[in-house]
């Protein structure tokens, strides 16, 4: 229906379809309260004043405010479904996604980044989903596709995408290396995510000039200061290992909030259930001191202007109904949340009936594990006087490169009492059936393996062990699973969490995965390892653009010096 057969319910004429009474309407755009009617028909906003309707719903008082936005995030870090994600976040306000599906690109390539499009866009939010731009992430590891220019032209050419995922090969961009370039180029008519980690001065300048809108890689106040001032927004993140509101925070003010927004990027199943998702965002803002009206503004206008979406983030007349009831500002308390005018959540629960349409199974996705024989010899590690390792830096997922030499021949057991483990990577995608070795201090398991199918950005098998055999055991068991979290003791299978979606996302609800999660890290937890998030320190020890060295499936990778490393030190 056009806007202009609105034209008597505007005026008063005819009656809405739904009015709320006694409510008390949030107006992002001043920060401020209006106490009017609000008129909904057609699941758009008509606007406030002296109406009547069809339907009509008695607030008492209660706040009524724009749906949530999370402007930048990952599906496959909550390790549940798209659908079991959606069931989740809608009853917590969120609304509006844009998700950047470069964990399963890496995995599945285009048939993985349709099939979660396939699953979001039948579900009541509004579901953007991003091509990813680095897919593989480096050249320097072996994934399971390969995303350049000419196959993004060709995935446009098929489906509805918002814009290109988060470009974070920065060094090409700076370097005007075509294949980013090409990308870049390709989609400057769309929106452009960024990956900026400490960007300023002229190397900013320089990565700005390929259209770049935003980045939600910011960590301090006088970065984001430097960020804005160029005209970038700032993605305030608040995930579940990197946490930047309470540091970005003291650089908002009356000139520049309107370039802030909120993004969650890697959130998982315990933290979505426990603290919940853009909504914790908001009340986290508010314990801190900002004012609830404009913590609520950067979840809402202020993420859908720097997205460039016009009818999303307000309560205004045309805007699309995406409407949240909220008891007090206080506790943020969710009642009911309204999309496009039709009540999907009230009280918590999910009220919409899901049928995604896409009941297939395509066999990239649910069959991405092909490993050859694993054999107990294939984790021995080589003779040598001195070793070079990969040390671990407390909470962080950086690395110190530093050595090792054992006393005379390398054994197990002297690994342990110096708190260095065995790590390796399997290659899955059957390209060449390599596995790099390496050894990682500080990790302290003492005994047992550790093995998982996510293993950024590649998600090659990624084990880590106190000895060769229980390494194979794992590995072997995450290939019978097709993806997964195992941990192995003695031989034996002490538990493990089944990820069947391209070996990262469980089909399960996300109550099991969260309570799965929870009993294996109280398993490792016995085996000695103290490190707060073990799974996801562990996925990143494979990823080989954080410096300072990283395991990939090719050996040990050197990121400072932009090269590959023997570990026996020669």
């Amino acid at each position: 229906m056009s806007n202009k057969n609105l034209l008597p319910v505007a005026l008063g004429k005819e009656k809405a379809d739904i009015v709320f009474k006694n409510g008390k309407i949030i107006d992002v755009f001043n920060e401020r309260i209006i106490e009017e009617d609000l008129a909904v028909s057609n699941g758009k906003i008509i606007g406030w004043g002296n109406y009547s309707g069809v339907k009509e719903i008695d607030l008492n008082g209660k706040y009524i405010s724009p749906g949530f936005i999370d402007a930048h995030l990952h599906l496959e870090s909550t390790m549940v479904s798209v659908e079991e994600f959606a069931k989740t976040v809608i009853p917590l306000g969120t609304l509006t996604i844009v998700a950047d599906p470069h964990e399963i690109a890496n995995v599945a390539g285009e048939i993985g980044v349709e099939y979660f499009l396939n699953l979001g866009k039948n579900l009541p939010w509004n579901f953007n989903l991003m091509i990813p731009s680095c897919v593989p992430v480096t050249p320097f590891d072996n994934s399971g596709a390969v995303l350049d220019a000419l196959k993004i032209k060709e995935m446009l050419s098929k489906n509805q995408f918002f814009g290109l995922g988060e470009v974070m090969d920065f060094e090409g961009i700076i370097n005007g290396q075509d294949y980013i370039w090409d990308k870049i180029e390709l989609m400057q008519n769309y929106f452009i995510d960024g990956h900026a980690p400490k960007l300023k001065d002229k190397l900013l300048n320089a990565y700005l000039l390929a259209g770049i809108r935003a980045d939600h890689e910011t960590t301090t106040s006088q970065e984001a200061l430097e960020k804005v001032s160029k005209g970038l927004y700032v993605m305030v993140r608040e995930g579940s290992v990197t946490r930047d509101l309470e540091s970005i925070l003291p650089a908002i003010n009356d000139s520049n909030v309107s370039y802030f927004l909120f993004a969650t990027d890697d959130r998982h199943p315990e933290d979505l259930l426990s603290e919940g998702h853009i909504n914790f965002m908001i009340k986290k803002a508010i314990s801190l001191g900002m004012n609830p009206l404009r913590a609520i503004r950067l979840a809402t206008i202020n993420a859908a202007k720097a997205l460039g979406i016009n009818y999303l983030g307000a309560i205004a007349p045309g805007y699309q109904a995406d409407l949240i009831i909220v008891e007090n500002l206080n506790d943020l308390t969710i009642k009911e949340v309204y999309k496009d005018g039709m009540l999907v959540a009230k009280e918590g629960k999910f009220l919409f009936s899901i049928n995604s349409g896409n009941s297939s199974k395509p066999e990239p996705v649910f069959n991405s594990i092909k490993i050859p024989k694993i054999k107990e010899n294939d984790f021995h590690m080589p003779q040598g006087e001195t070793y070079r390792i990969m040390s671990l830096i407390k909470d962080q997922i950086v690395t110190k490169l530093d050595f090792f030499s054992p006393k005379s021949e390398l054994y197990e057991d002297e690994l342990i009492k110096n708190g260095i483990n065995k790590i390796a990577v399997v290659e899955r995608y059957q390209k060449n059936g390599k596995i790099g070795l390496g050894l990682l201090k500080e990790f302290n398991l003492k005994s047992g393996a550790i093995a998982s199918s996510i293993a950024h950005d590649s998600h090659n098998i990624i084990v880590i062990g106190s000895n060769s055999y229980d390494m194979k055991v794992a590995v072997e068991k995450i290939s019978e699973l097709h993806g997964g979290i195992v941990v192995t003791k003695d031989g034996n299978v002490l538990d493990f969490l089944p990820l069947p979606v391209g070996g990262l996302v469980s089909e399960e609800p996300i109550e099991y995965v969260s309570q799965k999660l929870k009993d294996l890290r109280k398993i490792v937890y016995d085996l000695g390892v103290k490190i707060q998030s073990p799974f996801m320190t562990l996925a990143f020890m494979g990823l080989p653009v954080v410096p300072e060295l990283k395991i990939t499936c090719e050996g040990l990778y050197d990121v400072v010096n932009h090269s590959f490393v023997s570990l026996v030190l020669e």
